[in-house]
């Protein structure tokens, strides 16, 4: 079953007296990595997000630091080079980290809702999909917009294409509740979810072949050092 977990980014100034022990749990090139962002959000989600990876693995998987190698496909899609059984994916935006664990290809998106230029919709929705947005009241188009946006996201981050295959290429469809992907010529198999993390956020999952737990375990810090055992 995919299992999504969630780590929410913590006040810049106790992240900064907490840093040198955070950094004690992560390999020196992480470490270095971190140090291009320009903005402190930007470190934050890179250490957490790698401190949740290190940390689920290690309680869920039984891997041990040395264990953890990370690969990436010619699409920059990370994976573990040696747990070809092992598929994750982690997506952030805002003040939050995601991270989605399957025994088969996965996909997650999450995304703050924000005020956005609505024009976007014409480069990378579909045709009916633009339709359907445009027909929602005012209310409710902003929350479409993401709805939307987080689920083609998903499903393009589990094939591991990236955007080298159009937004466009692919309709989600919205029928009774739920939403459904139609690609025209192709057989797809794909399973989407959407899960609840926070008002202000939207969050899609997808997956080939695994059922998506229907929700979405959120943990703390002190979650994370203690399962490292710090």
């Amino acid at each position: 079953m995919v299992k999504v977990y969630g780590v929410k980014l913590i006040d810049d100034l106790r992240f900064i007296e907490m840093r040198s022990v955070f950094q004690a749990c992560l390999p020196p090139e992480v470490c270095k990595a971190a140090k291009k962002f320009k903005f402190p959000a930007g470190i934050q989600r890179k250490v957490l997000g790698s401190l949740m990876l290190r940390a689920i693995l290690f309680r869920d998987f039984n891997l041990e630091s040395k264990d953890i190698k990370i690969g990436y496909t010619d699409k920059e899609k990370p994976f573990l080079q040696s747990y070809p059984n092992i598929h994750f994916n982690i997506s952030h935006s805002g003040r939050w980290v995601v991270i989605a664990f399957s025994s088969k290809k996965v996909g997650v998106d999450i995304e703050k809702v924000r005020k956005i230029n609505f024009g976007i919709a014409k480069r990378f929705y579909s045709d009916e999909e633009q339709k359907q947005l445009f027909l929602q009241t005012d209310k409710k188009q902003l929350d479409y917009f993401f709805d939307l946006w987080t689920l083609k996201e998903s499903y393009l981050k589990a094939l591991g294409t990236g955007l080298t295959k159009s937004l466009s290429s692919f309709t989600m469809l919205h029928t009774k509740g739920n939403y459904s992907l139609h690609e025209a010529d192709e057989k797809n198999e794909a399973i989407l979810k959407q899960l609840f993390i926070d008002r202000n956020y939207k969050l899609s999952v997808c997956s080939f072949g695994e059922k998506i737990k229907g929700d979405v375990s959120v943990l703390y810090i002190n979650d994370l050092l203690e399962i490292l055992q710090v």
